[in-house]
């Protein structure tokens, strides 16, 4: 029968203390952990808005700000050890576990001021992260890092090359060795062994097979400026005969533009401009846009330009490593004392002009920023260039041998169907003449190759040209505006990142990403962004928000050992030099559980003794007790004389704050027992100690005055637990707990229900429990049990019924203190019965 008695009063408090309901005045088991009607907090606490009711703004202006939180912490949740469950108990016990759920916190940080001061450490880090881009700039237009920039581009140019993406209507005639070695063979293969130079009927007869197969254009990146040396020799007249081939067809040649040498000496008259070509499409007088202007050309004899439909400049602009990546569009020649200059486009600009493109340029500005064709704009950079796409080296574009074209075109002037170069190779196609033999000496570094024919630079640049894909470089001023943004952007999240291995991952990151951003939109969109500026921008900016960190918070960070070494265990220092975020500016509201433990039987240990040796006995005593509250996670707030004061859940943030403070409260008094052990062999007294524990809204912070404070907590509940002491002086009883730490301990500690007291300063009452410390043998569980019922007979104001199990308890327990005063006030509610509205409740009128 007990056994069920016991069982139904634990679930009916669990479902009472829920729900709040009141008990029923017929029900034997009606001793609920709360007061009917009451409003105490059962669990889930509103700590913002009690916190504001209790502690108005003038006590919050108080509060010194002495530390400057860097960043939103990130919560430390600490799992507690696991307590002792009611059911490992005797079913006869009616124990009260510490609480039925642990309430969630609602207590508010003072977000506010945490951001004000993030706020402050952001712009600091924005503003060094600007300085940082402007060094950034600098440094890069420093030769070192212009090349290191330029690498990075080749190495994208060479991942991404796709020879599948290059134009096929693009294809060369190359003049490679097996060629030389094979038109200097036996005769039997073209009538006569011939060295290089070859016959300039060679060329002519190439061009001719090719454009009769159906090519749209041919374009000889091969300069004819001397004249034949067969022709000289009386033989046919070879210059005569290449021009006749290709005379009235769609042939560029080519142009050497230069300097003339020292002596004055220019083109000869001979070579001068043709006036034939100074109003076609491709070459044409320089309007007003400035360009380099060259005053010797190297022309093809009279014969060959005469016959050309278009000149093309096939000279080349590499960077200051030699490395070809870009091309000028056109250049400017200016024959001495001429008043004009003739500006010559490039041969890739010259076959598209050719090919019906209308090539136009912006005149009147200083530097072209495009040219535009065919009504397209074709962008260049900031010194006018054309970047260059390659989609590949050699391999990107059809090759056929010179030697195989030509020995085809003289099978199909013999009538005979070429074996080799057939006729619908080259339909549709621009063919581009040039050479890779290692002699010819047309051989260019590039951003693919060591050595790359030049003929592959302008079949990439006129293939840039027909697609529209070459590459985009934002112009300068924009470029470097976006330079300045991400440094400030990069060194602004490092101010709000002030772990330095957490911001050493994320420049880490942020440059890994950076370059992920810049490879992808290379590859998308075949825009070069900048890596390395941006790079040194975000390491730069990483090194001076570092330092800065250093400088401002390394006082900061010595302060926080200092202050808080001498109040909480040294684990919990290190949490909060390592992430000061966790303690909130000046202070803030929240969820605490305040302990008062004051030592009893202190005047009896310092009668007949000295004032040393009574420092020396006490500073013993709280050394051992300081050691358990800071094993349990605790700050030390302070000693008033012979009590010490600690709370939990500040400054760092605990989840099982009410826990840990039960299961100090148990440690506490064991340790006071060893302690007792240890004086008692010495010939010293023994001491007691009362503890005072409530859980609640409080103000956390540093308080005081501008010279002098301390890391301390104040409010109601720290009121609360020093009242709560004082009055487990009236039950004879070591500990005190109010009803807010049961129910947020979840079942940490074992423990029984007293009473519900109102203390001093409170208009509501709040049920009150006794820790037990460790676990109870069988007589004294059966002495709770007793106990609990008499509570319960007691609250329904059957007093003879209370009176008797009260008795039976100190029979069995004769030490047991509540049990004492509940007897004692059996007695004197049978002689003057409590008021009509009584419900069980016990004021006390005094702290």
């Amino acid at each position: 029968m007990g056994e069920e008695v016991g069982k139904r009063h634990l679930a009916g408090a669990d479902e009472r203390h829920r729900s709040g309901e009141q008990p029923e005045q017929d029900q034997g088991a009606a001793d609920d952990l709360d007061h009917p009607g009451r409003a105490e907090p059962r669990g889930e606490l509103d700590g913002g808005a009690a916190g504001a009711r209790r502690h108005p703004e003038q006590l919050l202006r108080a509060v010194q700000q002495v530390q400057q939180c860097r960043d939103h912490a990130q919560h430390t949740e600490q799992a507690g050890r696991p307590g002792l469950d009611h059911r490992c108990l005797s079913s006869r016990a009616r124990i009260y576990c510490a609480g039925w759920r642990r309430g969630g916190s609602s207590a508010r940080r003072n977000d506010g001021g945490v951001v004000t001061l993030n706020r402050t450490r952001i712009l600091a880090g924005a503003l060094i992260g600007l300085v940082a881009g402007v060094a950034a700039v600098g440094l890069g237009s420093i030769s070192l890092f212009e090349a290191w920039e330029r690498r990075t581009l080749d190495l994208r140019s060479r991942v991404f090359a796709d020879a599948r993406r290059a134009d096929p209507r693009i294809v060369a005639v190359v003049i490679d060795q097996r060629s030389l070695d094979v038109i200097a063979g036996p005769r039997e293969a073209f009538g006569r062994e011939q060295g290089w130079p070859w016959p300039r009927d060679y060329h002519g007869a190439v061009a001719d097979y090719v454009l009769k197969s159906g090519a749209r254009a041919v374009a000889f990146d091969l300069l004819f400026s001397e004249r034949s040396i067969y022709t000289k020799l009386g033989e046919t007249p070879d210059d005569r005969d290449f021009a006749d081939k290709t005379a009235g067809k769609p042939v560029v040649q080519s142009v050497m533009l230069g300097y003339a040498p020292p002596d004055g000496s220019e083109t000869p008259p001979d070579r001068a401009w043709p006036d034939g070509l100074l109003s076609d499409r491709a070459t044409r007088r320089l309007a007003r846009r400035p360009t380099e202007v060259f005053n010797k050309a190297t022309l093809p004899v009279p014969p060959i330009i005469g016959a050309a439909a278009a000149l093309g400049w096939i000279g080349f602009a590499p960077d200051e490593d030699g490395i070809c990546r870009s091309m000028l569009p056109a250049a400017a020649y200016a024959p001495a004392g001429s008043p004009d200059a003739i500006e010559v486009w490039s041969l890739p600009f010259a076959l598209a002009a050719l090919l019906g493109g209308r090539v136009e340029s912006l005149p009147g500005q200083p530097a072209a920023t495009h040219i535009t064709l065919d009504g397209r704009r074709v962008p260049l950079d900031e010194d006018g260039r054309l970047l260059l796409h390659f989609h590949g080296g050699e391999e990107a574009y059809r090759r056929f041998p010179f030697w195989r074209v030509l020995y085809s075109a003289l099978q199909a002037e013999q009538g005979q169907t070429p074996p080799v170069a057939r006729p619908e190779d080259f339909r549709d196609k621009i063919v581009i003449v040039g050479s890779t033999a290692p002699g010819l000496l047309d051989l260019r570094p590039t951003s693919m190759r060591a050595v790359t024919p030049g003929y592959v630079i302008h079949a990439t640049a006129l293939d840039n040209l027909l697609n529209g894909d070459a590459l985009v470089r934002p112009p300068l001023l924009p470029r470097t505006l976006a330079l300045l943004l991400f440094a400030a952007m990069t060194g602004a999240l490092f101010g709000a990142v002030p772990s330095l291995r957490d911001s050493s991952l994320l420049a880490l990151a942020l440059v890994l990403g950076y370059l992920g951003l810049a490879t992808w939109v290379f590859s998308s969109f075949h825009v070069w962004l900048l890596v390395v500026a941006p790079t040194i921008a975000a390491v730069l900016a990483h090194l001076g928000v570092t330092g800065y960190g250093y400088l401002t918070e390394g006082r900061e960070r010595k302060f926080l050992r200092g202050a808080f070494s001498r109040y909480v265990a040294p684990e919990v220092v290190d949490q909060l030099v390592k992430n000061p975020g966790q303690l909130a500016l000046g202070g803030e509201t929240r969820e605490l559980t305040v302990m008062f433990a004051d030592v009893a039987g202190f005047t009896s240990l310092s009668e007949g003794r000295a004032p040393r040796e009574i420092v020396e006995l006490m500073n013993e005593c709280f050394t051992a007790l300081t050691g358990v509250i800071q094993g349990h996670g605790g700050t030390v707030d302070k000693f008033i004389g012979d009590a010490v004061m600690a709370f939990w859940n500040a400054p760092v943030e605990q989840a099982d704050h009410a826990a840990r403070a039960c299961r100090a409260t148990q440690d506490l008094l064991k340790a006071l027992e060893r302690l007792n052990v240890g004086w008692s062999a010495r010939g010293l007294p023994r001491i007691s100690m009362r503890v005072g524990l409530a859980t609640g809204p409080a103000l956390v912070g540093n308080v005081g005055s501008s010279t002098k404070f301390n890391y301390t907590v104040m409010g109601d509940t720290v009121n609360l637990a020093s009242r709560l002491e004082g009055a487990a002086k009236v039950f004879g009883t070591l500990s005190l707990v109010a009803g807010s730490t049961v129910a947020a301990a979840a079942h940490a500690v074992p423990g029984r229900e007293l009473d519900w007291l109102q203390v001093k300063g409170r208009s509501e009452p709040v049920p009150v429990f006794e820790v037990v410390a460790g676990e109870p043998d069988l007589p004294r569980l059966e002495a709770y049990e007793r106990y609990g019922h008499g509570l319960a007979a007691y609250r329904q104001r059957r007093f003879d019924e209370a009176h008797e199990h009260f008795a039976a308890v100190l029979k069995a327990e004769p030490e047991d203190g509540p049990a004492r005063e509940m007897l004692r006030r059996c007695e004197e509610y049978l002689v003057n019965p409590p008021p009509p509205d009584w419900r069980g409740e016990h004021v006390l009128y005094s702290k």
